[in-house]
């Protein structure tokens, strides 16, 4: 009996619509949000959406319309909210966020600031903001004039490369949890090659590399690649990173694949302004073109330690940058109040001044490599030693 009465006060709700008020066919999603500084002056904000009626072939049942399966509207305006309802103005549609998966902001708008971008993600409650931020060269809609060779949207493509860790995953989310909206973020830089699936023509290409600096909301610097990948080892979110590196004995380029990789930050209980980052990860050779004999104990110390040294060379280049413009992109700043609140209150007001001149890390790696693949030295070797 009772189990009947909570099947009739559960019947109503499978009887209900659809959640909400706007059916499907009454929705524009959004795909991506693309911000660059318009001529006059203001922002400009693009949208991408997808067209349903172009995602089903017309052999399987859809309309048969060709075309892409997506489209790209822009409006300019003092604010997003302001651009983007130029925007809906010129829709059948309303406009969707629940499907936006990337905001990608311009460098140009990136060194003005992004306060009112955060502000407006966080307020409009449909966006997520754990959605993947980068920063282009250039405009960002220039984007969505991607050829998507692999994906159905150019916008996959960034999305792609915070997912796979190609380049640092940063989150709206990330910069509301900073004190002083000190972050680092992926910069796309973007060429024009020729592409041998579109019969040659030249296209937009889209890679991933420097990294991007924030102080105070604003971008203030960046990093180059090789000292840009630090910034995983000092967020622990190494995953299948590889380092190439010269052999100790004859100077020929050996790759390692780092397979496990631990970071630990926290300040010295001596000298609180003073940082020990710990790092401890395991590797296995992918690659050798070094007469380095692998199943030599002690020349397999000296790799160990020639790997070693590069990243923590890497390390100390992206925090030399990082502290001459005063973005402390790694949150010393938070491990400082975390462990040692009383001395982060003493210090909190001056902290990016602080930072940079009086901030010490001490950076200390321990690579071990656990696996030498199928072969112990190359094969090339063994054939010569016959």
């Amino acid at each position: 009996m009772k189990r009947l009465k909570w099947l009739c006060m559960l019947f109503p709700l499978f009887l209900t619509g659809c959640w909400s008020q706007l059916e499907l066919n009454e929705r524009a999603f959004v795909i991506g949000i693309y911000v660059d500084k318009a001529t006059n002056g203001q922002m400009e904000v693009s949208l991408a959406f997808t067209l349903p009626n172009r995602l089903v072939p017309g052999d399987l049942g859809g309309t048969g319309i060709s075309g892409k399966p997506y489209a790209l509207l822009s409006g300019t305006g003092k604010s997003v909210t302001e651009a983007y309802k130029k925007i809906q103005a010129t829709l059948t549609r309303n406009i969707s966020w629940g499907h936006t998966r990337i905001i990608v902001i311009s460098e140009e708008i990136a060194k003005e600031g992004i306060e009112d971008i955060l502000e407006f993600i966080v307020r409009e409650p449909s966006l997520n903001i754990n959605q993947a931020l980068l920063i282009a060269h250039g405009k960002a809609k220039d984007i969505e004039k991607l050829t998507p060779v692999f994906e159905r949207f150019p916008s996959d493509i960034p999305i792609s490369f915070t997912q796979r860790e190609v380049t640092i995953n940063t989150k709206p989310k990330d910069f509301l949890e900073t004190e002083n909206g000190d972050m680092i973020v992926g910069l796309l830089s973007k060429k024009r090659i020729k592409m041998i699936s579109e019969g040659g023509k030249e296209e937009i290409f889209v890679s991933p590399g420097e990294m991007a600096l924030f102080h105070d909301y604003k971008m203030v610097g960046k990093l180059d690649t090789k000292a840009g990948r630090a910034a995983f080892w000092l967020r622990n979110i190494i995953k299948g990173t590889e380092i190439t590196i010269p052999s100790p004995i004859d100077q020929n380029m050996i790759s390692l694949d780092v397979t496990e990789a631990h970071s630990k930050i926290r300040p010295n209980k001596n000298e609180p302004l003073t940082f020990n980052v710990s790092i401890k990860s395991k590797a296995e050779v992918s690659e050798s073109y070094s007469t380095l004999d692998l199943s030599d104990k002690k020349e397999m110390e000296q790799l160990e330690r020639t790997a070693e040294k590069q990243i923590r060379n890497r390390i100390e280049s992206a925090l030399k940058v990082s502290k001459e413009v005063q973005s402390d992109a790694f949150q010393f700043g938070a491990y400082l109040s975390w462990y040692q609140p009383k001395i982060w209150k003493r210090v909190k007001q001056d902290w990016p001044e602080v930072y940079r001149d009086q901030v010490n890390v001490n950076v200390h790696v321990d690579l071990q490599i656990r696996r030498l693949g199928a072969e112990n030295n190359p094969f090339w070797k063994k054939e010569r030693d016959l």
